[in-house]
């Protein structure tokens, strides 16, 4: 049957159009994680490096009664050190005058999305050190808690020092949904007991953090992962000896208004900063399905 002619409908009247809901969804982008779980430094001054010191030590030997102890190999004192060298990341966007003057998106709403966009990159190179660390623990299939307490037990026998403080695990979501499985599965006290264990108290993630594991790690939920042979190259950390890096206080950004360019404000924002492999036998590659 036909529309009835005449009749006075919606498209008659003036309506409002374009109308936007209360709140925003976020981008579904990376959480940026891992500046919790390595040791930092300013930027120094006057230069972009700075070296990251590593002391050495002397080894004690039995010695018979009135023998003479030439100095030898044992006696010799020698620090090392890790160079970090500072470098730029940078963004640089462009809002016209027709969005700045009817739009919503703002000069300062940009900004804040080109250092949010810096933070995942810096995440994906701390992340990524992953990779670089030459002890590995490799998963059957899927992560389990005894693969971490293998790793846990390799920076263990390795002499770190403060092995007081709780080591930090960054790992993708896949294998953060197999350790909270298993652990529902297991029937031990401390891991049904939900005031013993942060990991399944449904937290907030914040900056990545999902809870800990008691006596054994914090545990971070991160993407972006390096992959090899079907498995993503995670880690556990010390958080005071395995990484460190040297930061600026914050991003510089720039504003410049361009009119023969084409009438638009100019954002640009710029970072220094860089991270490096202090102490590789403080770290664990953890690596597990994709």
């Amino acid at each position: 049957m036909g529309a009835v002619a005449n009749i006075t409908e919606l498209s008659n009247s003036t309506t409002l159009g374009n109308l936007l809901s209360a709140i925003a969804s976020p981008a579904l982008v990376k959480t940026a994680t891992g500046m919790e779980s390595l040791y930092r430094e300013n930027l120094p001054v006057g230069t972009n490096v700075k070296k990251f010191r590593k002391n050495g030590s002397l080894t004690a030997a039995a010695l018979v009664e009135a023998t003479a102890l030439a100095p030898d190999a044992n006696g010799e004192l020698t620090d090392s050190s890790v160079t970090a060298t500072a470098a730029k990341i940078a963004v640089v966007s462009g809002l016209s005058v027709e969005e700045q003057t009817f739009g919503n998106i703002t000069l300062d709403r940009v900004a804040a999305e080109q250092g949010a966009a810096m933070g995942r990159f810096i995440s994906n190179d701390i992340l990524g050190m992953a990779a670089g660390l030459a002890t590995t623990q490799t998963a059957t299939s899927v992560l389990t808690i005894d693969d971490v307490m293998v790793a846990q037990l390799a920076i263990y026998a390795a002499n770190v020092p403060n092995p007081e403080v709780m080591l930090h695990a960054h790992l993708g979501a896949k294998a953060v949904y197999n350790l909270r499985k298993e652990i529902i599965q297991n029937g031990a006290t401390a891991f049904t007991n939900p005031n013993m264990l942060a990991i399944l108290n449904g937290l907030p993630a914040n900056n990545g953090y999902m809870g800990d594991i008691p006596g054994i790690c914090k545990v971070y939920q991160g993407s972006g992962f390096a992959t090899t042979g079907g498995d993503d190259q995670q880690m556990l950390i010390h958080p005071m000896w395995c990484l460190a890096g040297i930061f600026g206080t914050a991003p510089v950004t720039w504003y410049k208004d361009k009119g023969a360019e084409g009438f638009y404000s100019e954002v640009a924002s710029y970072y220094f900063y860089d991270v490096v492999e202090w102490n590789d036998l403080a770290g664990v590659m953890l690596r597990s399905d994709t």
